[in-house]
């Protein structure tokens, strides 16, 4: 600072006086009074304006020890400041030597931390700070800390910081130093670093709530300048300030705390060095050692980093290049997980709005690397630390959303668990606004995982975000519609996929109905409750909704394979095990329901048993009524609720162990999507519909009620009238009369009785649209007129020629349904009403003659009402047929319509060559032809008769349609019939015509098809499994050597010559027997297809030349010699014998030309050599020991939802409207499941006699009510057929006791579906 000129006049002290009186005892009033007078003259003076030598002779007295340690505080608090004075007027020389200015400070020091801090007795000193290699077990010193303020703050009301004597003096002498800078002559004396360390302890010692903020100011910036000042910090002082940062950042309203923030904020540049070097100090001594105290020292001292990074971000600039490097160190995992760990917590703060990628670019690149670190800890705690960056860093996410996904396919189940978890943790805004659907979408993938930890953390994600967004996607918001809606159709299609393991079913299945369909709190929020489906229901697809279908237990119930309600009475049967007489058989009926439930609704089955039993060992009555009304399908939503919260909280109270496996049941059992509660409110959605979304899914509910549940419309009926009664709303009318017809059979004592809805029925079928027809017509039959039905037919035969075209089709729809459920009543008009179907419907020339669109498919109701006429008319002579299929005259009734059904076929899809329908409607009726052949087929008269007077070649031909439609939906229908095992073993060849199919898909479900054939013949007796399984090979290849297209005969070629193959039809027909194989062969029984397949030059072709089947049996050899060389197989010789096919073989003229057959090549050299190729695709064989049996459901169809590929054989065009068109054939094979198998009653006397089904089998088909027998009688059956003979008498049933009135459920089987040998 620079000197006054000198001619300013400088001024002078004015202390005359001594400040000691030397020789003279006086009293220290006296010297406080003079030294006061000195310190009020010494303030008035202005630095630089004062003569300097004025004051030397006060300069000396002021430092002697009778000043300097005077008892009397106010002595020493006025030298002080007249010391601080005087360093101010002498500036910037100060007037005293280093030693002595050492004193001085350490005076000042003091003065101030003793008379300042808050006078206490539970109050201790601030301790410096510890070691850095000691900077552990700080939780006992925090505790201190608490102790510690609440002391402070007890005394501070009755000691105020003002109330303090010479308080004005102390703040004198801390502003003079603060203002002045003369504190930094401490950097300069001997001793500094004590003396900085002292003023650092104690300025964190005397900072108390009530001082000014001034003060405080004050007391930093004097901290501050000595920190500038310093040219190297103290340790003690760089202790001081890691102690605060370790001891109060969970608490940082201390004050203590927040002075050393803003002074660390203040001269952050000047202690990056510090920070970096101690940081540095503990990974270069610990940094190296794998010990696990080593590893907590770090673990502490990274933690100590994120604390500082939290409050002075700036400091750590250059420990981020350390953790970097850290991260680089390929030998210490630990070392790298902990620098990930927190690197990802430094990225994740938001210490303003700046990004880490800029900020820390080079650290931010190497911590987005580890997320392919080898080491899986690494990865997994890359993953976790990237939600707080994705939260708070929207400038990273797109790029940060890239790396994630790529560890959604990790090789680690952990890694890709916490992907999920960190995805679900993100908070509604974020996950709408910031995260790309993409992202979820590939979080929904995980739903499919093997591992259950991550199907769970996928399944827990997905859903919060769902029940987050649910207000908004009811709202229809689109943005959130977009983002979350598509969730529960995700879990439903994951849940219900084919190759769906049952532990992943299970769990899904649960997750659907606890997280997105929970069964509400109380009864009274029914409605929402009821909405909450239909919100769900709208936004599914045909898929989805039957996964649905099947997630409510509705299906199992209906195809009497649902146990609950029988293992509850058995439970009460069994007694806890005190039984009189039959006892054996009641523990081995519990036990087998048991073991059905635990293999078919729980992962673990075996804990499942264990739990189940000791369920039933408790033989508690209360705990079985719970479950029993949990369980019965009339329970209503309060009943089940206040019954399910009562057995659980009985359980968790008496039987603790079990209440994880029985909450699992009760969630699994019971009506919690469902019930009948759910209809008075359905009703009303469709009677008064919100919007039309909620009014089609509460149709499509309300149809899946009539189809499966009925009974729950026991209390309702009264309501369903009033319903069919509707005159404007024709949904609501339709599934009225459905839900009335279907439980007016079940349950007749609820028919209304009155007249009027009777009346009403009639006049829909006569009036109203086709399926309204159906559903009445269902409703009349089960009424209590039963002359409903005659007049009805009267009626309509009345109205044939008066009857416009599209009330044709309603009448037709009418009278087919009258045909099999009712059939007396149609057949006493039956010449009328053949004549008119043949006269003026079937034979009748088309009016689409016209339409040159060849195979193109087009919807149904696009065609001439007169076509459309036609299609019907076929289903109508084929109900006829199977409402006769027990009478003599069956075969008679048959033989007319399988004659029309040939021509058909014949004429490719005309009728008769004269009567000329168009290519859409041709596809239509080639459709409907085969699959009524289908339909006909599972009788076994009918079975027989089609292979008498049928080519079997024209009946499946269709599965080579050149229309791509139809033959998709003719596979569908296959895949709901042949598995069943219903049919002729040739059937079993069906699939494997697919083989050349143009689409892919359609390939993959005939495959399906054939494994799961292979599935329901596992546990059948070994002559049966090889007539349906094995033997089919041999059926294969006389149908391929016969087949009109795989011509293996060249006309061109001499008669006799052995080389009669045209090259390309071999290598054709190859993939027919490759596929065949794929789905059929493996170890146990390539022994057995290749004694077939070698076997087959024995014989003789009973329908041609001989040599195309010996020419594929050949070829196959080849192939089955190739596929056991690429699995090393041995091909073992076959020890028994087998029976060919009579039908279609027979055996040689004379043992010489069999020999002669069987020692001749067939195939040249140059074919052989080609063939070597074939058999060798790598697939998954089948295991031999399948022991689940497998069923295609009858809604199921392979990808119904997928794009379809045109067909190769004809260049169509496809219309937009296909998926619509499979979405109507899955409505219509539902309402058609009654009619497929009308002519199938349940005989129980035969199925008692099928006593060699196996356990395990049976076991599949644990059934409850429904359209099989009930689960107890099953499980009697099971139980009882053990006791039997293996091959007992079959007996007859009595045709007094059948129910030709009646429509038979899918699934019933008669003698008419057994096939004869």
């Amino acid at each position: 600072m620079a000197r006054p000129s000198r001619t300013q006049t400088l001024a002078k002290l004015d202390f005359k006086e001594p400040l000691i009186q030397a020789g003279k005892r006086e009293t220290t009033d006296a010297l406080l009074k003079r030294i006061k007078t000195l310190h009020q003259k010494l303030a008035s003076l202005e630095q630089d304006a004062v003569e300097i030598k004025s004051m030397d002779p006060v300069r000396k007295p002021l430092i002697k020890d009778t000043i300097l340690h005077h008892k009397d505080r106010g002595v020493k608090a006025y030298a002080a400041c007249c010391l601080a004075d005087l360093l101010r007027l002498y500036a910037p020389d100060a007037p005293y030597s280093e030693s002595q200015l050492r004193d001085i400070f350490n005076f000042f020091l003091v003065q101030i931390t003793t008379n300042l801090k808050l006078s206490t007795t539970s109050t201790q000193p601030l301790q410096i700070s510890r070691n850095k290699s000691n900077i552990l077990n700080n939780e006992s010193q925090q505790t201190s800390s608490q102790k510690q303020s609440a002391s402070q703050s007890q005394a501070l009301q009755t000691n105020r910081l003002t109330d303090i004597p010479y308080y004005t003096e102390y703040y004198h002498l801390i502003e003079s130093l603060a203002t002045i800078k003369s504190v930094v002559l401490v950097c300069d004396v001997p001793d500094s670093d004590t003396l900085m360390e002292g003023f650092f302890t104690g300025f964190m010692e005397i900072i108390r709530p009530d001082m000014n903020k001034t003060l405080i100011r004050y007391l930093r910036d004097i901290l501050v300048a000595l920190i500038e000042e310093s040219s190297s910090l103290p340790q003690g002082v760089m202790d001081c300030l890691i102690n605060q940062f370790e001891n109060y950042a969970t608490r940082p309203e201390v004050l203590s705390f927040q002075l050393t923030v803003d002074v660390c904020n203040q001269v952050a540049d000047k202690l990056k060095r510090p920070i970096y070097a101690h940081f540095s100090e503990i990974q270069s001594t610990h940094g190296r050692d794998s010990s696990q105290n080593d590893l907590q020292i770090l673990e502490e001292s990274h933690k100590l980093l994120l604390t500082i990074y939290k409050f002075c971000p700036d400091l750590l600039l250059n420990v981020v290049p350390l953790l970097e490097d850290n991260l680089r160190v390929s030998e210490e995992t630990s070392l790298r997980q902990l620098s990930v760990k927190t690197l990802g917590s430094i990225f994740s703060q938001r210490p303003g709005a700046e990004d880490p990628s800029k900020r820390f670019p080079s650290a931010w690149r190497s911590w987005l690397s580890r997320r392919i670190d080898k080491n899986t800890n690494v990865r997994l705690t890359w993953i976790e630390g990237t939600k707080g960056v994705f939260t708070n860093h929207p400038e990273v996410r797109a790029e940060l959303q890239k790396c994630l996904i790529e560890r959604v396919e990790d090789s680690d189940d952990r890694v890709r668990a916490a992907l999920c978890k960190v995805i679900g943790s993100l908070d509604y805004e974020t996950a709408l606004h910031h995260l790309d659907a993409h992202t979820l979408q590939v979080v929904g993938g995980r739903l499919a995982d093997k591992k259950l930890s991550v199907r769970a953390e996928a399944a827990n994600a997905l859903t919060k975000l769902w029940n987050l967004a649910y207000s908004e996607i009811e709202s229809n918001n689109p943005d959130a519609t977009k983002q979350f809606a598509w969730i529960p159709e995700a879990i439903l299609l994951n849940g219900c996929r084919g190759s769906t393991s049952l532990d992943a079913r299970c769990q899904l299945t649960s997750v659907f109905k606890s997280a997105i369909l929970p069964l509400p709190q109380n009864a009274e929020d029914e409605q929402a409750w009821v909405d909450r489906l239909l919100s769900v229901t709208s936004r599914l697809n045909e898929d989805a909704l039957m996964a649905l279908r099947k997630a409510t237990g509705l299906v199992d119930y209906a195809k009497g394979n649902s146990p609950f309600m029988a293992f509850v009475q058995t439970c009460e049967d069994y007694n806890g095990g005190v039984i009189a007489d039959g006892g054996q058989d009641v523990k081995a009926r519990l036990n087998f329901i048991i073991d059905a439930i635990a293999r078919s609704y729980f992962g673990d089955a075996e804990k499942a048993k264990r739990d189940l039993h000791e369920f039933a060992a408790a033989n508690e009555s209360r705990l079985f009524k719970l479950y029993k009304t949990c369980v019965d399908i009339q329970s209503n939503l309060g009943l089940i609720i206040k019954s399910k919260n009562e057995l659980l909280r009985r359980v968790h109270q008496g039987h603790d162990g079990i209440l994880d496996t029985i909450t699992s049941l009760v969630e699994a059992s019971a009506w919690n999507i469902v019930n009948q509660s759910s209809i008075p409110p359905l009703i009303r959605r469709v009677q008064k519909p919100e919007s039309e979304a909620s009014s089609t899914a509460a149709a499509k509910i309300l149809g899946i009620l009539a189809k499966d549940g009925l009974p729950m419309f026991k209390s309702h009926t009264a309501q369903l009238v009033l319903a069919m009664m509707d005159k404007k709303n024709d949904t609501l009318v339709e599934v009225a009369l459905q839900a009335l017809g279907g439980v007016c059979k079940i349950i007749p004592d609820v028919t209304p009785t009155e007249r009027r809805p009777v009346e009403k029925a009639t006049t829909i079928a006569i009036e109203g649209t086709p399926r309204q027809a159906k559903f009445a017509v269902r409703f009349l039959a089960r009424s209590k007129e039963p002359e409903a039905c005659d007049n009805l037919v009267n009626s309509i035969i009345k109205g044939f020629q008066k009857a416009d075209p599209i009330q044709l089709l309603t009448h037709l729809k009418a009278l087919t349904e009258l045909a099999l459920i009712r059939p007396q009543s149609v057949e006493a008009k039956s010449d009328d009403i053949m004549k008119f179907i043949l006269d003026d419907i079937l034979n009748a020339p088309s009016p689409s003659a016209d339409d040159e669109s060849g195979d193109e498919w087009v919807e149904e109701d696009t065609l001439e009402p007169l076509d459309r006429a036609k299609i019907s008319a076929l289903k109508f002579l084929t109900h006829r047929c199977l409402a006769f299929s027990r009478e003599p005259t069956a075969e008679q009734i048959l033989l007319p319509v399988l004659k029309l059904f040939n021509s058909t076929l014949e004429n490719e899809g005309m009728v008769n060559e004269n009567t000329r329908e168009g290519g859409g409607a041709r596809c239509h009726l080639r459709l409907r032809t085969s699959t009524c052949l289908l339909k006909l087929a599972r009788v076994r008269t009918y079975d027989k008769a089609l292979a008498r007077h049928s080519q079997f070649d024209m009946v499946v031909g269709v599965l080579q349609d050149p229309c791509y439609m139809v033959r998709h939906l003719y596979l569908r229908k296959l895949g709901q019939v042949v598995p069943t095992q219903r049919l002729s073993p040739k059937w079993n060849i069906t699939p494997v015509m697919l083989a050349m199919d143009p689409d892919a898909e359609n390939v993959a479900a005939g495959r399906l098809i054939m494994q799961k054939i292979v599935a329901a013949c596992a546990n059948s007796p070994q002559s049966e499994k090889i007539e349906r399984i094995e033997m089919p090979l041999a059926r294969l290849l006389h149908f391929l050597a016969h087949h009109p297209d795989v011509r293996l005969n060249d006309p061109e070629v001499a008669e006799g010559t052995e080389d009669t193959l045209d090259e390309q039809n071999l290598k054709d027909t190859a993939r027919f027997i490759e596929m065949y194989l794929d789905s059929v062969a493996h170890r146990d029984n390539i022994g057995l297809l290749y004694y077939i397949a070698q076997g087959l030059k024995g014989f003789r072709d009973r329908v041609g030349d001989s040599k195309p089947l010996w020419t594929l049996a050949e070829l196959t050899e080849v192939i089955i010699k190739n596929r056991s060389e690429k699995h090393a197989w041995p091909i073992p010789v076959y020890p028994g014998k087998v029976k060919f096919p009579s039908d279609i073989l027979h055996h040689a003229d004379n043992p010489e030309d069999k020999q002669k057959a069987q020692r001749a090549q067939y195939l040249s050299e140059e074919m052989r050599n080609w063939a070597k190729t074939l058999g060798k695709r790598s697939i998954n064989p089948i295991s031999a020991q399948t022991t689940k049996k497998v069923v295609i459901d009858k809604d199921t169809s392979p990808g119904t939802t997928t794009k379809r590929k045109s067909s190769s054989t004809t260049k169509t065009k496809r219309k937009p409207k296909k998926k619509r068109r499979v979405e109507e054939s899955d409505e219509e094979d539902e309402d058609e499941d009654e009619d497929d198998s009308g002519s199938e009653d349940d005989d129980e006397d035969e199925e008692e006699s099928s006593a060699n089904e196996s356990e395990a089998d049976e076991a599949e088909a644990v059934i409850g009510r429904g359209g099989k027998r009930g689960a107890k009688t099953k499980a009697k059956r099971a139980v009882a057929g053990k006791k039997k003979s293996k091959k007992p008498k079959s007996k007859k049933p009595d045709p007094d006791e059948e129910e030709e009135d009646e429509v038979m459920k899918d699934g019933e089987e008669s003698d008419l579906t057994d096939l004869d040998d």
